[in-house]
């Protein structure tokens, strides 16, 4: 693959595109190793400064004086109600004395993130801060679901200013005004999977000739002779959503760049009447016959974890990053081992981890210092990703942490899930990642292939409508197709036509038209 270091070209593909207005930009994937955090060696790079604690430093404005206020703080994650309170109660102590703010936090399942949220954010429920997880920054923006940022950043943000590299800031910018404030963590993605390493070891298959989706036949096959009961592949809350090719999806929606590392090729085509997408759907509803994927795959409602923890599951797609393994770890307390399918690169819309302040948010001032609060104090952000010292995680001499006596992935009552808060780079590294996981995560993000559409911005709103359509469309036929519950000879053509009269043209014709505006200017 050609390779474009990230470092080098970073700015030169950016500069024209999205400094235009705005003062920042927010990466989609989330992190250099920005900030320096325990386990990092004290060579490394600092690119990131933390906030101070305790008493406002010379010109900062005293807000511990404020009126009382609650900020309500929703994200995804497995916690209890007990444990999820201790670590409010533990920031609030925090956050009241420097902003006279209390903060109440509520996390919910995977599978119902995203009716809940947009729930709330409907019926006005109270909801002061939420990150995007699967609903995108362009269609929560031109919903009007979520607010600009550009004035309270200036005055309640001056650490998200400081710490977040100009670059970065129009991904989270649309018509000018940003959106987002993302989340520092990998900037970059790949793709392949997650197995059982117990299981995969007792079968004695050499992986090394596996380098794409089409090369797992051979291990599925030994998985399922060896282990009857278990299905090789399982899906999540009844999706196996990773497409293991390097795509760019430009931004969400409809139309796909189908490789944008090796061509090019600025040519916006539907994914679903690809050949690549239909090589993949007549691939997996092979696999489902020969019962390598779960049969009830596309209704399942427990999540890949659960099921590989148990044993119901050798493996699910996965991205790819320094410290994956762990991460699934930790989530299914079995050793696990990811075999890579697509290199690491980089989209403008890669690992769009990226925090919001809900419209209806009653004081999104409160909501911004507290957001400041996140991303840039490493004690507030220890406590939201990993817990409570002493019940949820314990230190080590190196500065990883650990699980205590007694509790590990599948029974503690606040799981980590580093990723999808504000700041993992400022938090304890677990032990099993060692001590310099935010060094090599930093390595991870300037090795990086970038898209020959990176820096490019889609705006969606003049085909709102058609996207609804289609997602009414892809809704009856994407995760049984994924899954292969479905047969693509008979359910691709009537998918493609019905995408075709909901108005997948139009998208795909406007999204070209905005990328090829966005090429004459590079």
């Amino acid at each position: 693959m050609k390779k474009k270091l990230l470092a080098c070209v970073l700015t030169a593909a950016m500069t024209a595109s999205i400094l235009s207005g705005c003062g920042d930009s927010a990466s989609t994937s989330g992190g250099n190793a920005e900030e320096t955090s325990p386990g990092q060696s004290e060579a490394e790079p600092v690119q990131e400064e933390t906030a101070t604690e305790g008493t406002p430093q010379a010109g900062e404005a005293d807000l511990s004086a404020q009126d009382p206020y609650t900020v309500k703080i929703v994200c995804v994650g497995d916690a209890t109600t007990e444990a999820t309170q201790k670590v409010a109660d533990a920031i609030s102590e925090i956050t009241v004395a420097k902003y006279n703010t209390t903060v109440d936090i509520t996390r919910l399942s995977y599978g119902s993130f995203a009716d809940e949220v947009n729930l709330m954010l409907s019926s006005g429920e109270k909801l002061d801060l939420f990150p995007n997880f699967v609903i995108s920054l362009l269609s929560a923006a031109n919903n009007g679901q979520i607010v600009p940022l550009d004035d309270l950043l200036n005055e309640y943000g001056p650490d998200i200013l400081a710490s977040v590299p100009e670059a970065e800031w129009g991904v989270m910018t649309l018509d000018g005004q940003i959106y987002g404030v993302p989340n520092n963590k990998d900037k970059a993605e790949g793709f392949g999977i997650a197995v059982r390493t117990d299981m995969l070891e007792a079968t004695g298959y050499d992986v090394s000739a596996i380098h794409s989706e089409a090369d797992l036949e051979g291990l599925f096959a030994a998985v399922k002779e060896a282990y009857p009961d278990c299905y090789p592949l399982v899906s999540d809350n009844g999706q196996i959503g990773y497409y293991n090719i390097p795509r760019d999806d430009l931004g969400g929606d409809f139309g796909w760049l189908l490789d944008c590392i090796n061509s090019e090729d600025l040519t916006v085509v539907d994914w679903y009447e690809s050949d690549e997408y239909f090589e993949m759907a007549s691939r997996r509803y092979d696999w489902a016959q020969k019962g390598y994927i779960m049969p009830d795959a596309a209704t399942n409602t427990q999540n890949a974890y659960e099921l590989m923890a148990a044993g119901k599951g050798f493996g699910y797609f996965c991205n790819t990053k320094p410290g994956i393994e762990n991460e699934w770890y930790r989530k299914c307390g079995v050793p696990i081992t990811v075999i890579e399918l697509v290199d690491g690169y980089r989209t403008s819309a890669s690992g769009m981890n990226t925090w919001f302040i809900a419209h209806n948010s009653e004081q999104p001032a409160r909501a911004m210092q507290i957001l400041n609060e996140m991303r840039s104090n490493p004690e507030v952000s220890n406590l939201l990703i990993n817990g409570i010292e002493g019940e949820h995680y314990v230190k080590n001499d190196d500065g990883t942490i650990g699980y205590p006596e007694g509790v590990d992935a599948s029974n503690t009552t606040y799981s980590s899930v580093a990723w999808i808060w504000p700041n993992e780079l400022i938090s304890d590294p677990w032990e099993a990642d060692g001590p310099d996981i935010w060094t090599e995560t930093d390595a991870f993000n300037k090795a990086a292939h970038l898209s020959c559409a990176f820096g490019f911005i889609w705006n969606n709103a003049d085909v709102l409508n058609e996207i609804t359509a289609c997602n009414n469309v892809t809704a009856k036929y994407k995760d049984a197709l994924d899954c292969g519950s479905l047969n693509p000879e008979e359910a691709v053509p009537k998918m493609i036509q019905e995408l075709k009269d909901a108005g997948i043209d139009t998208i795909i014709a406007e999204k070209q038209a905005q990328l090829d505006a966005w090429a004459a200017q590079q």
